[in-house]
């Protein structure tokens, strides 16, 4: 398998589950637009390139050694990577099983899981930039 086919799919599910959130947001100020739907369309879609690219991110991991200063910065990388997707996959089950009907309170622990989302995305972008950049 080519190597470094990680930076290939990592920009689609950044976009994707940036675009679900902003969708998702954009649907509480202009309801009935469809927007629910698209946010719901492209949080699926950015979770299914997540797999890819977590499938990617580990394989191009193993090129990493045991001695290598980019060790410590590739392990919370991984971690967070993980993470953002087990967040994300959580708001999709939340979404289905409450079929999109989302209010209230609850709807606003919503928002604060997806801010913290956004925030585990920017973080693993920068961590994934330092190993590009910096190692």
């Amino acid at each position: 398998m080519p190597a470094n086919l990680h930076p290939l799919f990592v920009h689609f599910p950044i976009a994707l589950l940036l675009s679900s959130v902003a969708l998702r947001w954009a649907a509480n100020f202009w309801p009935g637009k469809g927007l629910n739907q698209a946010a719901w369309y492209t949080l699926l879609l950015g979770l299914a390139g997540t797999v890819f690219t977590l499938l990617t991110g580990f394989l191009d991991a193993q090129r990493v050694t045991l001695d290598s200063p980019a060790l410590a910065t590739l392990n919370i990388h991984r971690a967070l990577g993980i993470a953002t997707f087990v967040l994300f996959g959580a708001l999709a089950i939340w979404s289905w099983r409450s079929k999109d009907a989302i209010s209230g309170g609850k709807r606003t622990l919503y928002t604060v899981i997806q801010v913290v989302g956004v925030a585990l995305i920017v973080a693993v972008g920068f961590l994934g930039g330092e190993l590009v950049y910096a190692f």
